[in-house]
């Protein structure tokens, strides 16, 4: 637990920041998960923001799950999805009464940790195609094109576990000195 890149973040950012991990292996950004329905981040996501606001900085890392062959979704799926955590965010910070108890009347920066790089081709392929790799790629083209809407971050060179899904603790490092950067505004 403690090497996973939110931990390692707030050793590095040191005690002025105030993280809180709200990671759920195996979460979908989107609601198509009906064996699992606590797995759906869109249905589960107000109740868990407004039990840790007001924050800062919201950092949403989903997607990679929803790439699963299993669950057959486009990447224009997907990205809606994503971007409903940010239309959320929005809705809830119009209503004055929710903009002062949730916010305290500043809306947080909101940065996404776009799905990174997988082994496909062998050692995740139970689980990922070539297809994946395709929407996770249009993804990210989407988000570049929308550069001046949405902060986010991509990690395109992750060396993984032997199952070729998951980070390994190098990995993890380099999430989190990508986070920090972005944080302290640092290119």
């Amino acid at each position: 637990m403690q090497c996973q890149w939110p931990n390692i973040l707030r050793k590095n950012l040191g005690y002025e920041y105030l993280i809180y991990q709200e990671g759920l292996p195996g979460r979908l950004a989107g609601n198509e998960e009906e064996r699992m329905p606590y797995k759906n981040g869109i249905n589960t996501f107000l109740a868990t923001y407004r039990s840790l606001a007001p924050i800062d900085i919201l950092i949403i890392a989903l997607g990679s799950n929803d790439l699963i062959k299993f669950y057959k979704k486009t990447s224009e799926k997907i990205i809606k999805d994503l971007l409903k955590y940010t239309e959320i965010i929005n809705e809830q910070f119009s209503d004055f009464k929710y903009k002062e108890k949730y916010f305290n009347s500043t809306l947080p920066r909101i940065i996404y940790i776009l799905p990174s790089n997988f082994d496909y081709v062998f050692r995740g392929s139970d689980k990922f195609s070539e297809l994946s790799e395709k929407n996770r790629l249009e993804i990210i083209e989407y988000f570049h094109k929308h550069k001046d809407e949405y902060e986010f971050i991509i990690y395109n060179d992750a060396k993984l576990f032997e199952d070729g899904v998951h980070f390994n603790l190098n990995d993890h490092q380099n999430i989190a000195k990508l986070v920090k950067k972005k944080i302290l505004g640092i290119d």
